[in-house]
């Protein structure tokens, strides 16, 4: 394996750890929140049309129910079943009269089957007192089937009696005469006349208290299955990435240990768990968070292979000397692939548990509108973002002037820019803002400018300023770093208290405290040139003439009583 190519710093791995700690648990978060909400809506969808003193009423819809439709009259079997009403449940029963003595033990493992074999959602059940008429059966409905015996179909019916009055619907005589044979068949009758009493009662979930011991008993053994499998398969595909030149296939295989132990958690699960013969709707919700848990280890498994991409980009840009674009653009692009892929998992997770994703895109598509102008900053800081990486203006470590603020480029993200300033304060810029801004990039430079102004007195005699201005830029020739094409020394005006010589040149340096140490060298010895030349810096100054009361205009134009060079000022009898 060749791992130079890779190097992962205790501050990435320790963000890398944070990273999948914070996605594991917002995600399983997720997963959770959905689960018991499906469980809620599952729990409360078996009594949709129940009011506050238990007699039907309306059902989610507003629709009424009527007292003698097919869903009120299995309301009311449940119900007194619940209630160990056993007696008012059998009236429920269409039993044959040779059957009537045991209406009872019929019922009550009638609503065992039922609970167990039958994800019975009562909104589905007809509210009219006719029943379904669009099945074509006018005196008979279909709430369900369970599975029978050699994979077979059993319809779940209800018939209407009219000979009774008021007019009932009952469980028909087909469905009673094979309760008995579907309750055999639940789960393994041998254990379940074995089992002591307390644990055959039912428990939250309508699951008996066995099934939620074997439920405790199964997820540490699913934990170890998924890490046995992991270890052993990783293994494996070690063995036969080591033969391989690239260590590309390495990391792929140590960064999707994790995701690959959940997908085999996900997929073992309902193996493992269909042997407690868990009741038809927690195998439902199991069945849909497995596959859920599959959808969100793939997706973790993405997430896993933007990040290992991203640091692979930066790496590969490092060795090639372009680390500091790739620390710009990488990091941009692999936030947009994971914002991306975040909303993928949570749609395809919404929809797993029957969420109307649908709906809520075309809710959001007649909604565009008023979206598009809530998040109108969002969108532009957004597009700031991809505008600044597309043009390059800078990268991460350059040290940069926007507006008043300047200092070192420490992070571009999706909606804002941070800079660390001279105070060592940190300054978010909204990227939409930043890209209108005149941004002024000192990490460009190919070279740094010199410019100062040396003052000399007027007292300076030409050749003088001439011999300095040639000191001058030997000087300047001489330093290694110099840039020669342009070099300049020489007069460039005469201000009110000097002859003002201007030094200009370049020097090949990009970093800025080089330039300093050679800025503060130079200037040294320009002021060690004007010494050595006799010469000396001009001061401001200024001459003031004053003229006293009694001389006459000629002679105070002519004759000046004091010259004071300096800020000092002349007074009327001549003392400073």
């Amino acid at each position: 394996m060749r791992w130079r190519n890779f190097v992962v710093t205790p501050r990435q791995r320790l963000g890398g750890v944070r990273g999948a700690w914070s996605g594991g648990v917002i995600a399983t978060l997720v997963v959770v929140g959905l689960m018991l909400s499906a469980s809620a809506r599952s729990a409360f969808a078996q009594f949709p049309g129940m009011g506050g003193n238990g007699q039907p009423s309306r059902d989610s819809a507003g629709i009424a129910v009527s007292p003698v439709s097919p869903r009120a009259a299995v309301e009311s079997f449940l119900r007194h079943a619940r209630a160990d009403q056993w007696d008012q449940a059998a009236d429920y029963l269409s039993v044959p009269p040779a059957e009537r003595d045991r209406s009872r033990q019929i019922a009550k493992r009638l609503q065992i089957v039922l609970d167990q074999r039958l994800a019975l959602d009562l909104q589905e059940i007809s509210p009219l007192a006719v029943g379904d008429t669009l099945d074509g059966e006018r005196l008979s409905d279909q709430i369900g089937v369970i599975a029978g015996v050699a994979g077979r179909e059993d319809p779940v019916r209800l018939v209407r009696v009219t000979s009774r009055q008021p007019t009932r619907w009952l469980f028909s005589q087909a469905t009673v005469a094979q309760v008995d044979g579907w309750y055999e068949n639940l789960g393994a009758p041998w254990l379940r006349e074995r089992l002591p009493a307390p644990l055959m009662r039912e428990g939250p979930l309508r699951l008996f208290l066995w099934q939620w011991i074997g439920l405790a008993l199964a997820l540490p053994l699913l934990v170890l299955v998924a890490w046995l499998t992991g270890e052993l398969t990783r293994w494996l595909l070690s063995r036969v990435a080591t033969r391989t030149d690239t260590d590309w296939d390495d990391l792929l295989i140590v960064h999707l240990r994790g995701p690959f132990r959940l997908w085999v958690g996900a997929v073992a699960a309902p193996w493992i768990l269909n042997a407690l013969d868990l009741n038809a709707r927690v195998a439902a919700l199991i069945e849909t968070t497995s596959r859920s848990l599959v959808l969100l280890a793939i997706f973790w498994a993405l997430l896993r292979v933007i990040r290992l991409a991203q640091l692979r980009v930066e790496n590969r840009a490092w060795e090639t000397g372009q680390g500091a674009q790739a620390r710009t653009l990488a990091p941009l692009f692999g936030n947009i692939l994971r914002v991306t892929v975040g909303v993928a998992a949570l749609l395809v997770a919404l929809s797993q548990f029957g969420y109307p994703v649908g709906t809520l895109l075309a809710g959001l598509g007649i909604g565009g509108i008023a979206v598009a102008l809530a998040a109108q900053k969002t969108v532009e800081h957004l597009f700031g973002s991809v505008s600044l990486a597309a043009d390059k203006a800078f990268r991460v470590g350059d040290w940069v002037r926007a507006g008043a603020t300047e200092g070192a480029v420490e992070r571009i993200g999706l909606r804002s820019t941070s800079i660390r300033t001279h105070d060592r304060t940190v300054v978010r810029i909204p990227n939409g803002r930043l890209a209108d801004e005149r941004i002024e990039t000192f990490g460009e430079r190919d070279r740094m400018y010199l410019r100062t102004d040396v003052d000399l007195t007027y007292d300076t005699p030409p050749e003088v300023i001439a011999a300095v201005c040639d000191a001058l830029e030997r000087t300047l020739r001489a330093e290694p770093t110099i840039w020669p094409d342009q070099v300049r020394a020489h007069v460039v005006e005469f201000t009110e208290s000097a002859v003002r010589v201007r030094v200009m040149a370049w020097f090949v340096v990009t970093d800025l405290m080089e330039f300093f140490a050679i800025r503060h060298r130079l200037l040294l010895e320009f002021m060690r040139i004007v010494d050595r030349h006799g010469s000396s810096f001009a001061f401001p100054s200024r001459t003031i003439y004053h003229v006293p009361q009694d001389s006459s205009p000629r002679d105070a134009d002519s004759t000046p009583y004091a010259a004071i060079d300096g800020p000092s000022t002349a007074t009327a009898d001549g003392a400073a």
